[in-house]
């Protein structure tokens, strides 16, 4: 049983489990309730004060659908491989900011989230899942060039990402993208679940979110897309698999700067995924000169209260 301190209990309140709780901590020296440790990986893990030293090291020691959690102290969280999140049931989560305002449709910036991942690798992703009921938390992930933050298999059934941030400003590259479905032949992600997310593109880059292969049921929510960059930036949102069904995109934002050349060109892209209503978006925001969503016939999606930004008030997107 791990310690009772000001950032756990007796059954882990970060978040609350029945399952065990690790600790990970972000460099070898490390500081909690103003007292030093050392990290390692041959501590147990199991408190504050007795921390990992690597995130892929802890998701070893989890057990499969237990409630396993894993909490990333403070910090930059260096890496220089890709780790495999291949236990399912488990909740890898930093150290939440503030607390979001009742209702708030996204957090407000990178300056919210205390806990960051930031990759050494010069492609590669962050998180592969291949296992299901995997909960992403709290993080801010400082992208790659030519990399992936979460990268979703066909077995990432119910996979939840909350309350992070995405930044994808290293370089113009159309394969840095935030969270990737990259299955391309068999099987589906069903019912994963993104939401109170924000993504900042530096232009010329790959989708935040992006559904190369079949998903069904996948829900988008009350996130923020935002473009820095000089350039245009092709697709905050895309999905492509025609046996796609039943995605949901409410409350989202999209935001871009003023100039002319400098837009989000597709907010949402479907074309491919050719089912009657089968994406389904209600009360999203699109910035003046970008075009709102983009599908393979106007029957495949169904939209709501979306409207696109002008000097009057906004108008409401009637057809895709």
């Amino acid at each position: 049983m791990g310690y009772i301190t000001k950032v756990g209990s007796f059954w882990g309140m970060l978040p609350q489990t029945a399952g065990r709780v690790f600790w990970v901590a972000d460099a070898d020296s490390y500081t909690v309730e103003g007292r030093t440790y050392t990290s390692s990986d041959g501590n147990d893990g199991l408190s504050p004060e007795r921390a990992f030293r690597t995130v892929d090291f802890a998701v070893g020691q989890c057990t499969a659908d237990e409630g396993d959690v894993i909490v990333l102290l403070h910090g930059a969280h260096s890496i220089s491989a890709t780790i495999a999140v291949d236990v399912a049931g488990i909740t890898i989560t930093g150290i939440p900011g503030a607390i979001p305002v009742s209702r708030s449709r996204m957090p407000g910036s990178a300056a919210r989230r205390r806990t960051s991942i930031v990759s050494t690798e010069t492609t590669g992703d962050v998180f592969t899942v291949t296992v299901a009921d995997v909960e992403i938390s709290h993080i801010h992930f400082d992208d790659i060039a030519g990399g992936q933050s979460v990268d979703a298999s066909a077995a990432a059934d119910r996979l939840y990402v909350h309350d992070c941030t995405f930044l994808m400003d290293t370089a113009a590259n159309t394969a840095t993208m935030g969270i990737h479905f990259s299955q391309t032949t068999t099987g589906s992600v069903d019912h994963a679940v993104i939401s109170n997310c924000y993504f900042v593109a530096g232009a010329a880059n790959g989708p935040a979110i992006r559904a190369l292969g079949t998903v069904i049921g996948l829900s988008i929510e009350n996130c923020t897309f935002r473009l820095v960059g000089a350039a245009a930036w092709a697709d905050a949102i895309t999905a492509a698999d025609a046996g796609s069904l039943g995605i949901l995109i409410r409350d989202c934002d999209f935001a871009q700067p003023t100039s002319a050349t400098t837009v989000i060109t597709n907010c949402i892209d479907v074309t491919g995924v050719t089912t009657d209503a089968s994406t389904q978006v209600y009360r999203c925001y699109i910035p003046a000169g970008a075009d709102g969503v983009t599908g393979s016939a106007m029957a495949d999606v169904v939209l709501c209260e979306t409207y696109i930004a002008n000097s009057t008030g906004g108008t409401l997107v009637t057809n895709a």
